[in-house]
């Protein structure tokens, strides 16, 4: 969402050819958000899932990532009059090879990679680390995600959710979200 993900669209495409394959990506993609395995376990198992060579893997993935300067730069605008964070499912130091300290401090009050944590979405205790570190209470979050199964994990322990399908919805909705605990 605020990067986006080239390796759900990797897996995405080889579901299409092989659904058992990825469906093992999937499974070293949780246990690598889990903080089970890796970066370098992880790079040369899914590449040998993809059936590519880790370093193409490697290129691949990063190549397909480009940041969403758009909804970063809305974040930064909502954070002057509510808490930002991100809760990330990724491997150990996936968030800051992908932002500087500097840069995640600018855009969020704090920032969860679920591989040094040891829980990942939909897991309960994800959501729960992410609002302590914020200070807020669960039912004070708004989660938004590009997937229904994480904003149902959401949910499922009481904060509101928002399923992120474009920047034009994504703000209408939240918006209405906002404006809803305004009047309540």
């Amino acid at each position: 969402m605020v990067i986006t993900d080239a390796l759900k669209v990797m897996v995405d495409k080889l579901s299409l050819k092989d659904e058992n394959r990825a469906k093992q990506a999937e499974a070293l993609i949780h246990q690598s958000s889990r903080g089970l395995l890796s970066v370098e376990e992880t790079n040369a198992q899914i590449a040998e899932v993809l059936d590519i060579p880790t370093d193409k893997y490697v290129r691949r993935k990063a190549d397909g990532e480009t940041k969403d300067q758009a909804l970063l730069n809305y974040i930064k605008k909502l954070r002057q009059n509510y808490k930002t964070g991100m809760m990330s499912n990724v491997s150990y130091g996936g968030l800051l090879r992908r932002f500087h300290a500097d840069e995640l401090n600018e855009y969020f009050d704090a920032s969860v990679a679920s591989a040094e944590i040891g829980f990942a979405k939909p897991e309960p205790e994800a959501y729960e680390i992410i609002a302590d570190e914020l200070g807020v209470r669960l039912d004070e979050c708004v989660f938004i995600d590009d997937r229904e199964s994480y904003c149902e994990g959401a949910r499922a322990v009481g904060m509101k959710a928002i399923l992120y399908e474009s920047f034009m919805k994504f703000q209408k909705d939240l918006e209405k979200v906002l404006r809803e605990d305004v009047v309540n």
